[in-house]
């Protein structure tokens, strides 16, 4: 497994982890990685239901 590179810029970095998360998902089990992602998309949910900010709001915010 390569290691994770950082880019010279913000594209380059998210275009180098892509790279990366391919290359870990063609070589690695569905099970070992399924679970990494199923721990990562309920943090993220879990974070959503907890913020106070509607979603009007947080649109608005992100404007600025």
């Amino acid at each position: 497994m390569k290691k994770l590179n950082p880019g010279k810029n913000n594209k380059e970095s998210r275009m180098n982890f892509v790279k990366y998360w391919a290359e870990y998902v063609r070589t690695n089990p569905d099970e070992k990685w399924s679970k990494q992602q199923k721990l990562l998309i309920d943090s993220q949910i879990k974070n959503a239901r907890n913020q106070k900010l509607s979603s009007t709001s947080y649109l608005k915010l992100k404007k600025k």
